[in-house]
């Protein structure tokens, strides 16, 4: 009902219908709960927080880690990490910002009082682990300033993934008071309930004519298409597939591949029925499901890059003569998040029929609001659910270690010695030939065991104004507008 309030206001004031230089308009299909970056796991709001704080690297789908607030960063013979930052860096209220503002940010989140949910980024620095247990004071954490603009990173474990963590808002520097900030933008005013308004960051590297930003807050997919449509959003971050043929043609249409694995999962009901996981994954028809949602890549296949592998990534098949039911089974409560909007619904839908007619297993799809799905998961998973997995690097490693032992996002209870042991090879290994294998071996142990579907590699189907030019979207879903303009 909010959401239609909030339609019915903004139709109602003309100025929110006036395409305007000075306003690039978008949506989150939630209010953040916070802004401070250190204090996220992942988050809907990422598109407006990795504009707000912005950290030593940054990902760009073409050339790879590029450097942001560091102008160097270079491995020395031990594999520790020496990174300059760039000269005359300062925060949005013009303070420098400086080597000492990184050091006290990582002690701030390393230590297990302050709950930072991603203080794994930093535990293969030296005495990072027994800071966050309690034995050591965060003084003691394996970063030091040689200067006041050059930071040294000492590791206790081998991190050939760490670059990529320093790509993330989440661990980036931030003011206790979050009065400041190092991204192209600032925040201007929170309006609750409403909208965030951002304002441009002057002190932010390379300055352009950034107009300003508004983030609306709007969960239904349908009502910020029927914004878009009335020219009161300048971005829509998700069309819904059924609309994709309608659209597709249209110059303001893009589809962009995003780095995923989403999954369907398989709770601890089901975790001595091996024959029913088998007759679910064999008795979906793939092809089928790919041409209903208008989808690039083919479900029952990882959505990962092939590059990760040393060949191909395995899928699964329609295969019919693999339904083997060995004993009689009750209807399954197969559960998703309402984020993922119609989409997921009709998706939902769409299986439970291909089950009761393929396999003879009757399914009750059950959506809820996306804090208690979570919350669910955590406590009791149901037989089978949906999940999306956003892996916060492009790593292989990155995504599998989301069914680490210790991981909790691992949902589907895997505990296992051998899986652990590919994690441990992946997360030491520098050369990309023996990564590849392993990841191919990590991928193979989870679908060979039929612990999980993956539905495949997955492209976002969004909507841009032309006259906004400059944003840049990558594989990680994340929005880089520091380069945004207005250009009639």
């Amino acid at each position: 009902m909010k959401y239609l309030i909030l339609l019915g206001l903004l139709l109602t004031h003309s100025s929110f219908a006036e395409t305007s230089s000075n306003v690039f308009r978008l949506h989150l299909s939630n209010e953040p709960s916070s802004l401070d970056p250190n204090k996220q796991r992942s988050s809907s709001s990422s598109y407006a927080l990795s504009n707000l704080y912005r950290n030593l690297f940054q990902y760009d789908d073409e050339k790879g880690l590029q450097t942001d607030l560091a102008s160097s960063c270079q491995r020395d013979k031990k594999r520790n990490l020496t990174c300059k930052l760039k000269s005359d860096l300062k925060w949005s209220d013009g303070s420098p910002l400086l080597a000492a503002d990184f050091i006290r940010t990582y002690r701030k989140i390393i230590q297990f009082t302050t709950q930072a949910p991603r203080a794994d980024f930093l535990f293969n620095l030296k005495n990072a682990e027994s800071i966050y247990k309690g034995k050591m004071p965060a003084e003691k954490l394996g970063v030091t300033a040689t200067d006041k603009r050059t930071l040294l990173f000492e590791f206790e474990k081998p991190d050939p993934d760490f670059e990529y963590k320093l790509a993330s808002f989440l661990i980036a520097p931030s003011k206790e008071t979050l009065n400041a900030y190092t991204g192209p933008y600032q925040l201007k005013e929170w309006k609750r309930g409403q909208k965030l308004i951002l304002s441009p960051n002057l002190h932010y590297p390379g300055h352009a004519k950034r107009p300003h930003v508004e983030f609306l807050f709007i969960e239904e997919d349908s009502v910020a298409l029927q914004l878009y449509e009335k020219n009161e959003l300048h971005f829509l971050r998700r069309l819904p597939t059924l609309f994709i043929p309608r659209f597709k043609q249209r110059a303001d249409f893009f589809f962009y591949p995003v780095l995923r694995f989403d999954y369907l999962g398989f709770g601890p009901d089901l975790a001595s029925r091996p024959d029913v996981r088998a007759a679910l994954t064999y008795s979906l028809n793939y092809t089928e499901l790919q041409k209903i949602f208008s989808s690039k890549g083919r479900p029952g296949c990882p959505g990962l890059p092939d590059s990760w592998f040393p060949e191909k990534a395995p899928c699964f098949e329609f295969q019919l003569k693999k339904v083997q039911i060995t004993q009689k089974t009750p209807a399954f409560d197969f559960l998703f998040s309402s984020l993922g909007g119609e989409d997921h619904r009709r998706a939902t839908e769409w299986m439970q029929n291909q089950w009761r007619k393929n396999a003879k297993i009757k399914t009750r799809p059950q959506s809820r609001e996306n804090k208690i799905f979570l919350q669910t998961l955590r406590d009791n998973p149901p037989a089978l659910f949906r999940k999306g997995v956003s892996p916060d690097r492009p790593t292989c490693l990155a995504t599998l270690e989301t069914f680490a032992d210790n991981s909790p996002e691992n949902y589907i209870r895997l505990r296992s010695a051998e899986f652990s042991e590919i994690l441990a090879q992946l997360a030491q290994e520098t050369k990309t030939a023996e990564q590849r294998k392993l990841c191919k071996k990590g991928v193979d142990f989870l679908m060979a065991r039929h612990l999980l579907i993956p539905l495949g590699p997955i492209h976002f189907a969004m909507l841009a104004k032309k006259e906004f030019q400059g944003w840049k979207l990558n594989q990680m879903n994340q929005l880089d507008l520091s380069g945004l303009h207005f250009k009639p």
